[in-house]
């Protein structure tokens, strides 16, 4: 249901309707709704200014250890 919700606020914003609203109400309270939509739209956000400035992944801070992205031996325990 949060992937449709996603789906929603970066897509296609006509899927947002009264049903949706009502699955999504099962499961979340209003302030979850709004924090999570609010997480949505910032990540979209940054990553889409990001993007603008034409900066590439590990091209920042790519000599810290700064990032969400794990790290290959995290990932791979080698």
């Amino acid at each position: 249901m949060a992937l449709t919700y996603a789906s929603a606020i970066v897509w296609n914003a006509e899927i947002a309707d009264e049903a949706l609203w009502a699955k999504l109400r099962r499961h979340f309270s209003n302030p979850a709704l709004v924090e999570l939509g609010f997480f949505i739209a910032l990540t979209l956000g940054q990553q889409r200014w990001i993007k603008t400035l034409g900066i590439g992944h590990g091209e920042v801070l790519a000599d810290t250890t700064a990032g969400l992205a794990p790290t290959r031996t995290a990932t791979t325990g080698s």
